[in-house]
């Protein structure tokens, strides 16, 4: 098994309740090494990476007992999220309302990011960006931490992946402990924290600039607050 190089308590951080700056010096090396980080999220335990290739992508999908299978970008702020899209009122209307929070809203990326990048990062073959601000300051600080894009991806039960995502740090730092032996001893760090909700998060797919909305996936923000919430748009077409 492989141990992480360095593990934050959950008391231990800076008066404001952030990261402490050697912490962060840490992380940013494992992420550059190609390396992972155990991070609480907004629902669950999560696991961050630097998304340098397609390799990365189907290592973190390896490591969480996943199929090869599209995968989100974690963002800091809708300033850096505003690089990575297309325009699109309904997509910035969402953002503003519920993040940082526990939604995932799956749109076009914007035409000056090249369709490799999304296709071969984050496994999207129609040129779509899966964007998250999490509720997770934590999440937040290592997803600002380099000039590449950060992922995270829940850990889920190996004995049952239809269970929510992990919830318990001990729970979730052994299942990342006995599989990582994998990746030829790949640094990796970890961070216990506080989740924020019980249920899993909320996916919304807003795909054309006419504010027609898919919602993919209930969680924490329910269908109908949604629906209550997009209705005025001209257009909009629930899912």
């Amino acid at each position: 098994m492989s141990e992480p190089s360095l593990v934050v308590r959950r008391d231990e951080r800076d008066a404001q309740g952030d990261l402490l700056p050697g912490h962060v010096t840490e992380f940013r090396r494992v992420l550059r090494a190609g390396g992972f980080v155990l991070l609480p999220s907004d629902t669950a335990y999560s696991v961050a990476a630097w998304l340098h290739s397609t390799r990365t992508r189907r290592q973190v999908n390896e490591l969480l007992n996943r199929e090869d299978e599209p995968i989100s970008f974690a963002f800091p702020s809708p300033e850096v999220v505003r690089r990575w899209i297309a325009k699109n009122d309904t997509v910035d209307r969402l953002l503003k309302r519920y993040t940082p929070g526990p939604i995932t809203v799956v749109c076009r990326a914007s035409p000056l990011i090249p369709a490799v990048v999304t296709r071969d990062l984050m496994g999207s073959l129609n040129h779509t960006v899966g964007v998250r601000i999490s509720g997770s300051a934590e999440e937040r600080q290592v997803a600002g931490i380099g000039e590449s894009v950060i992922t995270t991806v829940p850990v889920l039960h190996l004995e049952n992946e239809r269970k929510p995502p992990v919830a318990s740090f001990d729970e979730a730092l052994a299942r990342i402990r006995a599989r990582i032996g994998a990746f030829g001893g790949a640094p990796w760090c970890a961070v216990e924290g506080e989740l924020q909700h019980p249920r899993t998060s909320t996916v919304v797919e807003v795909l054309s600039r006419g504010g027609s909305y898919t919602i993919k996936r209930d969680g924490v923000i329910s269908r109908d607050e949604i629906r209550a919430f997009l209705e005025g748009t001209p257009g909009q077409a629930g899912g």
